[in-house]
């Protein structure tokens, strides 16, 4: 069925609040007009608007586009000033964090795949959103996490969107920030690495110095919190290539606990009983395609590394060392 499409000029006695104008014209109860814009359904003189308390004015004009038949239910509360939204869907695989008709943002857990390999894999997390978002919409990669990696991933719902959130990836304008748990005592407080990534015949990626040879790459860090004989460290990315930080970390001879890939060897790890790696996407900024309003989001330390902090903060106390 085709969406509505109601404009509505606010009279002089109806200014005020945007949802009891919507609510006049539309006849829709309160908790779905909050839905509604959520959904991005409601707009003001154009500029497309997320809160029901949203003032109007006089001469203002609503702009209303929504689907009659779709019951619009609240998904999410607080998605801004870093706040980690709740809502009621929840799956072993990922939470929906945010949710418009434009986009959606999941925190992803450990253990699986962004996107199939070519072994063709039917459940992926890519798979796994576009179940959830039903028949009319499929979920378009914009960006990826690697299987054992958990995280904030952003997933488009149409093609011009992907496009554009994937040309502030190339602008490198998105804030996207990790947490990871890495081997050794890290020396430096803060850093960054740059090198050129090639691949192996066995897909394996390092750095080499010819620019002709391999991707650019820039990986930022800072030290969070030196532990007994770990590091946990907050790294920025500049670039987005495959494998990009766990690279960098384990040819700089800190590899992240737990990876079976880089400096498997030097990465394992006696407190860290997990399959997964101790590599988190933990914050996730952008600028939304349509409103052009600043989102940031923000996932926090997962259970498995706050439970290898406090053992490495007993080790080192019970040592006698001073963290930094």
């Amino acid at each position: 069925m085709p969406l509505e499409h109601k404009t509505h000029t606010v009279t002089a006695e109806q200014a005020g609040r945007v949802d009891l104008v919507v609510k006049a014209i539309t006849g829709r109860s309160r908790s779905q007009l909050r839905g509604m814009c959520m959904n991005g359904c409601l707009s003001i003189n154009g500029k497309p608007i997320t809160e029901p308390s949203t003032a109007v004015n006089e001469g203002d004009v609503v702009d209303v586009k929504y689907d009659p038949q779709r019951k619009y239910r609240e998904t999410w509360l607080g998605k801004f000033q870093g706040k980690v939204a709740q809502g009621p869907f929840q799956c072993q695989t990922f939470r929906v964090v945010f949710e418009d008709n434009y986009l959606i943002v999941v925190d992803k857990q450990a253990g699986i795949l962004t996107v199939p390999t070519e072994h063709q894999e039917s459940r992926t997390l890519v798979d796994e959103v576009s179940r959830y978002l039903g028949d009319m919409n499929r979920a378009l990669v914009v960006h990826r996490l690697d299987r054992e990696t958990s995280g904030l991933l952003v997933f488009a719902k149409q093609s011009e969107i992907a496009g554009a959130l994937q040309d502030q990836l190339r602008l490198r304008a998105p804030d996207r920030v990790y947490l990871a748990l890495v081997a050794g005592i890290m020396q430096e407080d803060t850093g960054h690495y740059e090198s050129y990534l090639a691949t192996s015949k066995r897909l394996s990626r390092y750095s080499v110095e010819n620019p002709d040879g391999g991707e650019h790459a820039i990986t930022h860090f800072a030290v969070e919190e030196r532990l007994a004989d770990t590091t946990l460290v907050r790294v920025k990315l500049d670039t987005g290539r495959r494998n990009q930080i766990r690279v960098h970390l384990a040819e700089a001879d800190h590899p992240i606990i737990g990876d079976r890939r880089y400096r498997p060897t030097l990465s394992k790890h006696p407190d860290w009983p997990h399959t997964r790696l101790a590599l988190h996407a933990h914050i996730l900024g952008f600028q939304h395609p349509v409103s052009g309003e600043d989102l940031r989001f923000v996932s926090e330390m997962p259970r498995s590394f706050q439970t290898f902090v406090k053992l490495q903060r007993r080790t080192l106390n019970e040592s006698g060392q001073k963290t930094v």
